[in-house]
């Protein structure tokens, strides 16, 4: 499968900006978005909620008065449109929005030979469904109201493991040094007092090991050393939180863990990137495997 460039070109009248974070992060598992642009008339009260995110997220405002219906759309269409025809480097298209007059938009798109994505609602037309080659509902998105915390240099190189993990395991290191950059365009393994991420990653044994080492690649994978813990106390970082399903997932040295809120004291107090311990499972203990491999543990504590 080719690399995806993409275009993300928003209607940012029609879509949630809380939700805006969370969709930039599932096109990047597609691909390299090299552009996020977000149409709307920023003239208009209503569209205030947008300043902070645009900026958290390096996105482009695009402005267009209302002088007449659908303006901003009409934009939209007319950039997507020089895009496709003149930017060699774009080989992929999202559109963010609900709305099914964009339709032809992403029909042209792909005729064009180009990977075409959208993101909307359940009640998107099935007609601009159908003209895309990937369409994703907004209520599958991962819980925009908490965002990861990479302070932690552990809990950095777990998360970037566990997203190239979702495509390919064990993971190619090149693709895991990309993942890095997604997450933090300031990583670099000489911050860490390393000349390479391959040195970083054989340092970080308790973590990784090396599966297939050769001169021109190398593939890693996360020890999974669980069962000598069963039953024990350890210590960890929450790495993600979903309020809206009550679940979170906590990495530590001896890998990753999931937990129910259920099993949290003075959840209120609970954050990502906040320290706690926990409970491993007992030895046979049913362990939860909907998100990767992770062992569900319980009694979850805040570290003082």
């Amino acid at each position: 499968m080719m690399d995806l460039t993409f275009a993300v070109l928003v209607d940012g009248e029609n879509a949630s900006q809380a939700q805006y974070s969370s969709m930039l992060e599932e096109v990047e598992k597609y691909g390299t978005v090299a552009i996020k642009w977000v149409y709307a008339d920023w003239t208009s009260r209503q569209q205030s909620g947008w300043q902070d995110v645009l900026h958290e997220t390096a996105s482009s405002p695009k402005q267009q008065f209302h002088y007449g219906k659908d303006a901003a759309d009409h934009a939209l269409v007319m950039d997507a449109i020089e895009l496709i025809s003149n930017n060699h480097r774009i080989n992929g298209i999202c559109i963010v929005s609900s709305d099914g007059g964009f339709y032809s938009l992403a029909q042209r798109v792909r005729e064009k030979g180009l990977h075409v994505m959208a993101i909307g609602k359940e009640n998107t037309p099935e007609r601009f469904r159908k003209a895309c080659h990937n369409f994703v509902f907004t209520k599958n998105l991962s819980d925009s109201t908490v965002r990861l915390s990479h302070q932690d240099l552990n809990v950095l190189l777990v998360d970037s493991y566990l997203r190239c993990a979702e495509s390919n395991e064990p993971v190619y290191l090149g693709d895991m040094g990309k993942m890095l950059k997604m997450f933090d365009s300031s990583f670099d393994p000489r911050n860490y007092s390393f000349v390479s991420l391959k040195k970083l990653i054989k340092d970080k044994a308790e973590l990784f090991k090396i599966v297939d080492e050769r001169s021109d690649r190398c593939f890693i994978a996360m020890h999974s050393n669980i069962a000598s813990q069963a039953g024990a106390r350890l210590e960890g970082v929450i790495r993600k939180m979903d309020t809206s399903r009550e679940f979170g997932f906590i990495t530590s040295n001896h890998g990753d863990f999931h937990f129910s809120f259920s099993e949290v004291m003075n959840i209120a107090h609970l954050h990502v990137g906040a320290r706690v311990c926990f409970k491993v499972p007992s030895a046979g203990a049913q362990t939860d495997l909907s998100d990767g491999q992770c062992p569900t543990v319980s009694n979850v504590k805040l570290k003082k």
